[in-house]
């Protein structure tokens, strides 16, 4: 039951509403209860690794214009070493860029999401010791800015919210078929 929810519709809500990076399959961490990895995309690395290729592309462009041969101009050796630098500077701060991107990519906040299905029994202490057993992977992934979401099948109800706002955890569940925070 609970390997339906998290394939079916956990983690493709996870793509297309949430907009987080899924790693991993899901795993079972608690009867009906799935736990799925995940890391927040920051835009900046996408801008960042995008604009580093694109200035590679501009880097190339220029390094071919630099070795085309000398003109009978007399100012044609001066242009062709400036083509050579500016592609040799464009290149170097390309690659800086790209790998910057790859950094910010690789630093992404992570989480661990908890798919819950609707036969999942998340009493007082079972939610408190998931949360804390998932934080705890966390850390001992070197994820120290681990954040831990709760996606339920089931409404949840207002004792329920209150102490996974106590917990620090961010709840979805279906409202009106959707799945939303609450």
């Amino acid at each position: 039951m609970s390997r339906s929810f998290s394939g079916e519709r956990c983690v493709p809500w996870l793509y297309s509403q949430a907009g987080v990076r899924v790693e991993g399959e899901p795993k079972a961490v608690a009867p009906a209860v799935d736990e799925v990895r995940a890391r927040v995309p920051r835009r900046a690395a996408l801008g960042l690794k995008f604009g580093g290729m694109a200035g590679l592309f501009a880097a190339a462009m220029a390094l071919m214009a630099g070795a085309r041969p000398a003109k009978a101009d007399a100012n044609a050796p001066q242009t062709a070493s400036v083509r050579s630098i500016a592609g040799y500077t464009i290149g170097g701060l390309s690659l800086a860029a790209y790998a910057a991107g790859r950094r910010l990519d690789r630093s992404a906040p992570a989480l661990a999401v908890l798919c819950a299905a609707k036969g999942a029994e998340l009493d007082d202490h079972q939610l408190a010791a998931l949360a804390g057993d998932a934080r705890k992977r966390l850390t001992e992934e070197s994820w120290p800015e681990g954040h831990v979401w709760l996606i339920s099948e089931a409404p949840l109800s207002p004792e329920r919210r209150g102490q996974a706002d106590a917990l620090r955890i961010r709840c979805f569940a279906p409202v009106q078929g959707r799945i939303v925070e609450v």
